[in-house]
């Protein structure tokens, strides 16, 4: 395996699908890595990295969703973004997915074409906060755009990337109301699931996790959200 190759881990327990999807890898130049079960995929987390994460949510055992929640509650595997594969096609299916911290979600049968794009846009967009060079906010909230580095009273802040791309567009237009549709467009892009109450789970789950700082983000009724620091 190169080095510099991103690598991609399959956790899949159907066999079949589980190899056209490492053949997709390849193809792809891609280092891609399959395990059948979740609790295998995890102790081999222990001690590799990868960059993405593609996720069956029916799996044996433990769940695809426990699964995504176990690796969201990991500092070391926190931040890697995952993307969910199911058969399952339905709004509630899809917003439980991303309350397990889930960044996208793909519909079985899905083509080579839409698998390659999402993954390649979900990696685009997460190389793309961790390049930047300056840090935005200032105490006790700090968001460092070179390192990804999210810090509230100097203690490290996990987010997923959808976490961080709310925070990061909130911090640049701090007062502004910001409506569902830009939200979805800044953040999501042309992610098909990003409707009203994805971005509400989302934005749910960052309030949550910044505390206190949470109340900064309040929801301006029929428009949307803005960042509004208290006094």
């Amino acid at each position: 395996m190169s080095l510099l190759k991103t690598r991609i881990l399959t956790v899949e327990d159907d066999e079949s699908l589980a190899k056209l999807i490492l053949e997709l890898m390849v193809a792809a130049d891609y280092d891609g890595v399959h395990f059948s079960d979740a609790n295998a995929a995890i102790e081999w987390l222990k001690t590799h990295k990868v960059d993405l994460i593609l996720s069956d949510i029916g799996l044996p055992g433990l769940s695809g969703m426990q699964f995504c929640k176990l690796l969201k509650e990991n500092v070391s595997t926190s931040s890697v973004p995952i993307i969910m594969l199911t058969a399952a096609g339905d709004e509630k299916h899809k917003v439980e997915a991303l309350k397990t911290g889930a960044d996208d979600y793909v519909v079985k049968p899905f083509s080579a074409a839409e698998l390659l794009a999402r993954i390649e846009s979900l990696l685009r967009r997460y190389r793309y906060h961790g390049q930047m060079d300056r840090v935005l906010g200032e105490e006790p909230l700090t968001v460092n755009l070179d390192t990804g580095i999210v810090e509230v009273k100097k203690k490290k802040l996990d987010l997923n990337l959808k976490e961080y791309a709310l925070l990061v567009m909130f911090l640049k237009r701090k007062g502004r109301i910001l409506t569902y549709s830009f939200i979805a467009d800044d953040v999501w892009g042309d992610d098909s699931i990003a409707t009203k109450d994805t971005i509400k789970v989302t934005m749910h789950r960052l309030r949550a996790k910044l505390g206190e700082l949470g109340s900064c983000i309040e929801a301006v009724p029929g428009q949307g959200y803005r960042w509004q620091e208290t006094k």
